[in-house]
């Protein structure tokens, strides 16, 4: 097959132009990053800005199998992914977010993938990234879904949960194991809250197995690990992996937000269960993910051992965290 990813220098996306490229498939990626490390040496690799549509024509002018768009946000980057490669690809997958349920009236957990078609958006979202990313990409996907409908163009959404693996640049994870590694408490609010994750090889095998599935054009997909887990239990989860004894504190949120705690310190902290129902692929994939301890253990081994880069922004007021650790068990006392 000949497949186009728009945005595969980086994380799931590199992955799955690997994997793609192992399987015997023509693989080509388009990105401001180009060239890029890391990709096998038969990945013709494309400059280019995904939001100027004529960086866009540039890589229409072939026809595709599938294009695989990791890099639309808002409407008007589906707007224009439909202009131009309408019959000029067999699929396209657009990479859309579990965090579209959020932005929808009335979603509740487990979040179904018809809740976006049986659910009326939300006014006044707050003012937030996270809000407005959600925001952009269930608009995109209304783009995708009607141009679907108006005159078949072939897409297909895929709404992944929250993504750790190596090579993560959001660095997330990576913060409670920074935490555990050097041994001090760690802030745990939220902690019986649970989330359904997924590893970054299997969103890869995800999109494998969307190249070869038969009727799935106009149709969402939710994707993630066979596993629900408790923040609680992620956590510790990961300091058995890690051969440390967590030494994790309970204060309630408000006594956090008086004493000016940082809650990007637990980035995975949330208000309640955040459940994508995967049901739907496992019955039309027979979809099973990497088990959760496997796939911890080598996304732990890889930040440990293999990255490089700077630490998350959240640690850098680890000291004060530290601080504030000390007035709770004081106050408990």
């Amino acid at each position: 097959m000949k497949i186009l990813v728009l945005g595969g220098t980086s994380f799931f996306g590199k992955e799955t132009a690997n994997l793609l490229s192992r399987g015997g498939n023509e693989v080509e990626v388009f990105s401001r990053r180009c060239p890029a490390g890391g990709l096998a040496l038969d990945i013709r690799q494309h400059r280019g800005d995904r939001t100027v549509e004529m960086d866009l024509v540039r890589m229409s002018t072939r026809t595709w199998d599938v294009i695989i768009d990791n890099l639309c946000y808002n409407a008007e980057d589906a707007r224009k992914a439909v202009k131009v490669f309408s019959g000029r690809t067999g699929l396209y997958i657009f990479t859309s977010s579990a965090s579209v349920y959020s932005v929808l009236e009335g979603s509740s957990s487990p979040f179904r993938e018809n809740q976006t078609e049986i659910l009326k958006p939300k006014e006044g979202l707050e003012d937030k990234p996270y809000y407005a990313c959600a925001d952009g990409k269930y608009k995109a996907e209304r783009i995708f879904l009607e141009a679907f409908a108006a005159t078949s163009f072939p897409a297909v959404i895929i709404r992944p949960p929250v993504v750790i693996g190596p090579g993560d640049p959001s660095l997330r994870a990576y913060a409670y194991w920074l935490r555990l590694a050097d041994g001090g408490p760690l802030f745990l609010p939220g902690s019986s809250v649970c989330a359904r994750y997924a590893f970054s090889k299997d969103m890869a095998r995800a999109f494998e197995l969307l190249l070869y599935a038969k009727d799935i054009r106009g149709q969402a997909f939710n994707f993630g690990d066979s596993d629900v887990i408790s923040l609680d239990d992620f956590v510790k989860l990961s300091a058995r992996i890690m051969h440390k004894e967590p030494e994790i504190i309970y204060p309630e949120r408000a006594w956090l937000k008086e004493n000016g705690f940082n809650f990007e310190a637990s980035p995975f902290s949330g208000a309640s269960d955040f459940i994508t129902d995967i049901s739907k692929a496992g019955k039309a994939f027979d979809w099973r993910s990497t088990p959760l301890h496997l796939w911890l253990e080598e996304t732990i081994n890889w930040f440990f051992f293999k990255y490089t880069g700077p630490m998350p922004k959240n640690y850098a007021q680890r000291k004060s965290e530290l601080e504030l650790a000390e007035a709770w068990k004081q106050q408990v006392r």
